[in-house]
């Protein structure tokens, strides 16, 4: 689990918040169930944008809550 996709939903400078869905299946009900949780993450250089499907790294503790690098944009949304 060293790298994960999620979506950028919030942009500081070099720092972003990207939601991250998850889902496993539970055999007694067979049902697939969804579920989402937030990471923080450090762009070092600023290059990522609201929207966008990125790559990211597990790293060394960057901060307090900071333990993830943006690895590569994978999709770049289009802003009109």
């Amino acid at each position: 689990m060293n790298n994960l996709y999620g979506r950028v939903i919030k942009k500081n400078y070099k720092k972003i918040i990207v939601i991250i869905k998850k889902n496993f299946f539970l055999p007694i009900y067979k049902k697939k169930i969804f579920y989402y949780s937030k990471i923080s993450v450090y762009d070092m250089y600023n290059e990522s944008n609201l929207g966008d499907l990125i790559l990211i790294k597990k790293t060394r503790p960057l901060s307090k809550t900071t333990f993830w690098i943006l690895s590569k944009i994978i999709e770049k949304i289009r802003l009109i």
